[in-house]
């Protein structure tokens, strides 16, 4: 069973994330659609750090790019469980930022 529910019906958990995440650094965008939605870490870097959550026809898709070589995704039936792996990656990119910086 796959949980067809819309990105934008979770709008204010993405957004909840993105204020949080913009309170600790302030040049951070975020972009939603229906099938998409991006948090990315603005830089002088040509292809930031990015964590985005993108519907398919039977899966959500969460991925994190850390700006240089980490990629990582993974693929879930419900958008619950897509949400907190979405969540997750956007605390680990401000972490490893705090750590080693914006690049």
């Amino acid at each position: 069973m796959t949980d067809k529910e819309s990105l934008l019906a979770r709008e204010d958990n993405f957004k909840d994330i993105h204020f949080d995440i913009s309170k600790v650094i302030n040049d951070t965008s975020l972009f939603m659609e229906e099938n998409l939605i991006r948090i990315t870490f603005n830089s002088d870097n040509p292809d930031p750090i990015e964590v985005s959550v993108e519907k398919y026809t039977n899966f959500y898709r969460v991925s994190y790019w850390d700006g240089y070589a980490v990629n990582e995704f993974y693929d879930y039936q419900l958008l619950n469980k897509a949400l907190k792996k979405f969540s997750k990656f956007s605390y680990k990119a401000l972490d490893n930022i705090n750590k080693f910086g914006l690049k």
